[in-house]
């Protein structure tokens, strides 16, 4: 059903996954003429790289459509893991482009957070959605 925990999990993971284009994963004090393309701006958000929005787009849209497969909880939990594999791509590409930056030139924002609480809160969503699988087969073997 709707109401359940597995619910408010996967709304927090679409929430924290859609928030990383509010805030920043870097910003550079100045703009000085060795900074990337990609800090033109001085932020470097899901934006600036084609990888980072595709991700966070698709990690979003599957969290938020997990919801609605409550009445299918097998395909739900696939569903819901396919989300957290697409979060976990989206760490290990940040991190890539993390690395191609110039270090010093300034500080990282909270946005770098917000994919590991996702992920976070889609395993969790998965682990309830298995629970519930779980509590389901053992009444159907009582009847």
């Amino acid at each position: 059903m709707i109401q359940r925990i597995q619910t408010v999990f996967l709304f927090l993971a679409g929430l924290l996954l859609s928030g990383q284009f509010f805030v920043p994963y870097y910003a550079v004090e100045s703009v000085v003429p060795g900074v990337p393309a990609s800090l033109s701006d001085g932020i470097l958000t899901p934006n600036d790289n084609l990888g980072l929005l595709g991700l966070t787009i698709l990690g979003g849209l599957l969290s938020i459509v997990a919801i609605f497969l409550f009445n299918n909880r097998k395909f739900q939990a696939q569903i819901t893991a396919l989300s957290l594999m697409v979060s976990i791509l989206l760490m290990v590409l940040l991190g890539f482009v993390m690395l191609g930056l110039p270090q010093g030139l300034g500080h990282f924002g909270f946005g770098l957070g917000l994919p590991l609480l996702g992920a976070v809160c889609q395993f969790m969503a998965r682990r309830a959605i298995r629970r519930d699988e779980n509590l389901v087969r053992s009444m159907d073997r009582l009847r």
